[in-house]
């Protein structure tokens, strides 16, 4: 664990590493991808309930494109992400789709529009500040929006609020992981504007390097259309 935690835009060199490290792979991402995490089902299972036709789906952090590729063509898919082989790959995937580099840091242009569903799972690990990251994303959602947002909970730290862990000493030497206890949590969502439906604390991904699996507090949210926030089950 670190004590000199770092928050918004000081990671420009930082960013910079993890799309070379996930350039590195991109082709092959998806390949290795069953085997290294959890949480795809949860993902398939929130998208199956809140895609609908002809709706806007904002896919953050998507890598390849691997949980939104296979939405009906009728569903206008955008995603984000740092590594631009892995946008080119989703590109190809789903050749109708939108895909930027953009950092989720960062707000995301108006232009864009508004979205219906957002998916944040699997991205997170590098969020240093997780209330400017969601209040971003709030930003562009439709009244009304479903969003499935996993942050990494590391229930072992001793450090309330937020942490940091090595995210891979061989592949991204001095990039951390960022870690968020529940309460962190709840806090950044309600900070943003949204309304927890659910929480869950889940396995996302095993760490083969440092032999433990990661785990997520996964949120259902909701932008509410009148503002007032609903807790769900």
């Amino acid at each position: 664990m670190h004590d000199d935690l770092r928050t918004g835009g000081a990671g420009s060199e930082e960013d910079e590493a993890i799309a070379l490290y996930y350039d590195d792979f991109a082709p092959h991402y998806v390949s290795g991808w069953r085997s290294l995490e959890h949480y795809g089902p949860l993902v398939a299972d929130f998208l199956l309930r809140t895609v609908t036709p002809e709706c806007r789906v904002l896919d953050v952090g998507c890598g390849p494109g691997q949980l939104t590729r296979n939405l009906a063509p009728s569903v206008s898919v955008t995603g984000i992400d740092l590594s631009p082989r892995m946008l080119a790959v989703a590109g190809r995937e789903r050749p109708g789709g939108r895909y930027e580099q953009h950092d989720f840091h960062d707000p995301l242009p108006e232009s864009w529009g508004r979205f219906d569903v957002v998916i944040a799972v699997g991205c997170l690990e590098f969020c240093r500040d997780l209330a400017s990251t969601l209040r971003n994303l709030a930003d562009v959602c439709a009244p009304g929006a479903r969003l499935l947002v996993g942050v990494v909970e590391d229930r072992a730290s001793r450090e309330p609020g937020r942490s940091r862990r090595a995210f891979s000493d061989a592949g991204l030497p001095g990039v951390d992981m960022h870690c968020y206890d529940a309460t962190a949590q709840l806090s950044a969502v309600t900070s943003a504007g949204l309304a927890p439906w659910s929480y869950r604390f889940v396995p996302a991904w095993r760490h083969e390097e440092y032999s433990y699996v990661v785990q997520y507090g996964l949120w259902e949210l909701r932008k509410e259309v009148t503002g007032s926030s609903s807790t769900g089950s």
